[in-house]
């Protein structure tokens, strides 16, 4: 999987913990990061996007979640329910999902640089970015930026700033998980560090 096909993934994610569960469940070629495999059938017109992703925020708007934070995960949690089974969420269930995946998206980042020593700086990340999803011409990643009111470049160096920092401490962690678990099965890899994650979250 390329660097562009990789990107393409990433900026039409709304979710982290979804990617992680997927890819338990398939036998698909895995490159880095736990964002691949988002998505990838998902091929609707720039409209269609734009009408799902503002159905999408201004649901989750209406919710009046107070913190913005969990806000954020809702609308990712809602999200990609509804871009994968075309199915919406009850408050409780998004707000449910919304604080597992928070929850295991913070614990994953601490394993990372606690456990494994592994981040990355704020100008890896940047350039990263402005390299890769900057550059997006997909539809859905527009849409998402306009649903939000945003620019793509607000989109992605602050909104979305915290997937795309867990894509490349991801794409560094896994060489040395690779030694850790005496492995080269990128699936075995992540399915293993996704155990590690969940037994820190309990």
């Amino acid at each position: 999987m390329n660097k562009k096909r990789i990107i393409f993934i990433i900026v039409c994610t709304l979710t982290l913990l979804t990617a992680c569960q997927e890819q338990k469940e398939t036998n698909d070629a895995i490159e880095a990061g736990p964002l691949d495999g988002l998505f990838a059938g998902s091929e609707l017109s720039y409209e269609e996007y734009k009408f799902i992703m503002e159905f999408i925020v201004d649901r989750t708007k209406k919710m009046e979640i107070e913190d913005k934070k969990l806000e954020k995960w809702v609308i990712r949690a809602i999200g990609d329910e509804r871009l994968m089974n075309k199915r919406d969420l009850t408050k409780e269930e998004a707000l449910e999902k919304a604080e597992y995946n928070l929850k295991y998206y913070e614990t994953f980042m601490s394993v990372a640089e606690n456990k494994y020593n592994v981040t990355v700086t704020e100008e890896e990340l940047d350039n990263w970015i402005a390299e890769g999803p900057d550059q997006s011409d997909v539809p859905q990643h527009k849409a998402y930026a306009e649903a939000l009111d945003m620019t793509l470049v607000e989109l992605n160096h602050d909104y979305d700033r915290d997937l795309y920092e867990q894509t490349m401490v991801m794409e560094k962690l896994q060489h040395v998980l690779i030694e850790k678990y005496e492995t080269s099965d990128l699936e075995e890899v992540k399915n293993k560090f996704n155990k590690e994650v969940e037994a820190q979250m309990k």
